[in-house]
Parts: C-alpha cells; sequence; structure tokens
C-alpha cells in the first residue's frame, strides 16, 4: 500500500509542478499517521505535524477544506510544523482533505520552495490526487 501511494504522490508532485513535494496523513478516528511521502523533506513535515497533533494537514481533516500557507515565514498557527517546513527550505504549504469513510479522513499536503506558488488548476489537480489517495485506501486499506 505504501508503495502504491509512494507512486501516487511522485506522481502528483511531477503533475502539479512549481516545486511541489507531497505527502499524506490519516486520521483514523482520533489517531494520525503519515502513510507517504513523495520525498524526505515533505516526510519530516508530517511527521513535525503528526507530533505535534496540529498543522494545516490537521486543520484541512478538521473543516473538510483545503487550507493554504501562501508564506511559511510568516506564518504563526503552527510551531512544530512551521519550523518543520523551514528548516526543510520550503517557502509555501497546503492541505487537501478527502473523506475516506467513517471516522477516516485523508489529507494531501503540498510543500514548494516558491512562495504562494499553486493557482486553481494546481489545486484541481491536488485535489484529484487526494481524491485517489482516499480511493485506494477505501479499495485496499490501510
Amino acid at each position: 500500500m505504501a508503495a502504491d501511494l509512494g507512486a501516487i504522490l511522485r506522481e502528483a508532485a511531477a503533475q502539479i509542478g512549481h516545486a511541489t513535494s507531497c505527502s499524506v496523513i490519516v486520521r483514523v478516528r482520533d489517531g494520525l499517521t503519515r502513510l507517504a511521502s513523495s520525498d524526505a523533506r515533505a516526510a519530516a513535515c508530517d511527521d513535525a505535524e503528526v507530533q505535534d497533533r496540529r498543522g494545516p494537514c490537521v486543520l484541512a481533516m478538521d473543516q473538510l477544506s483545503g487550507v493554504l500557507v501562501p508564506d511559511v515565514a510568516t506564518e504563526d498557527r503552527w510551531a512544530a510544523w512551521t519550523a518543520a517546513a523551514r528548516e526543510a527550505g520550503f517557502r509555501s504549504g497546503a492541505a487537501l482533505p478527502a473523506y475516506v469513510a467513517d471516522g477516516v479522513v485523508a489529507a494531501l499536503n503540498l510543500y514548494s520552495d516558491e512562495p504562494d506558488p499553486w493557482d486553481g488548476d494546481a489545486l484541481v489537480r491536488a485535489d484529484g490526487y487526494v481524491q485517489a489517495v482516499a480511493r485506494a485506501i477505501r479499495e485496499r486499506g490501510l
């Protein structure tokens, strides 16, 4: 399963463009798990978010709507995630959620070395990938 998701995320990163890295976190009931990442920098950011239980991905899953972080340098809502993103060299982030099943929600996290890089078309493409991730989880399980 992780290999399948890793392939989806590497394709997503390439197709979304703008030096994008991707990672997926899933919440099952109250537990958070990073399932896969396109690269180690995105994984480190999501691991910080999972450990702290706070960040754009968690907020996106809570509200079932996307969260944009156009400039990591000015973000002050999530200290652990922001520190990890800055340390990794990312300038911006985004989180797009997808309903998987009762009590299960996934979120695709996007990271870029560029400030505020994603236009509406890029975010629509990203949403298509998080929906593919949700289908893969439903069909194959965690």
